[in-house]
């Protein structure tokens, strides 16, 4: 069964002040098509779009991207995100990717396309980098960390992982904390309902 959520319910759920939460709605999402204003119909979320609009409004409020170039970011990653199942939740309503000790965890590297001349360009370049397994080693001189990870280039310049590592504009988006963060808030009021 799908669940659906309202503005209010989402805005009181997150703890995201409801003006600033129907601003994302409108700015990351198409217009709704039950009705607008005067309708008398509240918008209606599926999971796929409050994750949508919560990613926006973390790239706004957090990273401090301005609307247009949060747009371009979510419609850069909406393929690969809907792809490895960031989009949905599972048929019991609870879908979390596992972190810490032999999970998998996303980090989301990104910086803008840079032109020959220096300018920047209006499209980003992304690495994903997918941790897949962690193993503490204790080697005789101190405790070490090993990590196994994959990594995907996303963009339209240069494939190189190291060039987006290395500009001075990258930003990081911890996927799997903002999707886990979110996922809890909603296990939290889907219990306290039944």
């Amino acid at each position: 069964m799908i669940h659906y959520y309202t503005n209010r319910e989402l805005s009181h759920l997150l703890g995201i002040n409801l003006a600033r939460w129907k601003r994302w709605s409108r700015s990351f999402l198409p217009p709704d098509p039950l009705g607008g204003m005067q309708s008398g119909y509240a918008r209606q979320y599926t999971f796929k779009d409050l994750f949508t609009v919560f990613l926006g409004g973390y790239l706004v409020g957090h990273l401090k991207l301005s609307v247009l170039e949060s747009q371009t970011v979510l419609s850069d990653l909406s393929g690969w995100l809907k792809k490895n199942g960031f989009m949905k939740l599972n048929v019991d309503g609870v879908q979390e990717f596992p972190q810490g000790e032999g999970g998998s965890r996303y980090l989301i590297f990104f910086c803008p396309i840079s032109q020959s001349n220096g300018r920047q360009a209006t499209g980003y370049r992304y690495l994903i980098r997918k941790t897949v397994d962690t193993r503490i080693a204790t080697p005789a001189s101190g405790h070490r960390t090993m990590e196994a990870i994959e990594e995907t280039v996303l963009c339209a310049g240069p494939s190189d992982a190291t060039a987006i590592y290395n500009d001075p504009f990258v930003r990081l988006i911890n996927l799997s904390a903002i999707h886990n963060h979110l996922v809890k808030k909603l296990i939290t009021v889907q219990d306290v309902q039944e």
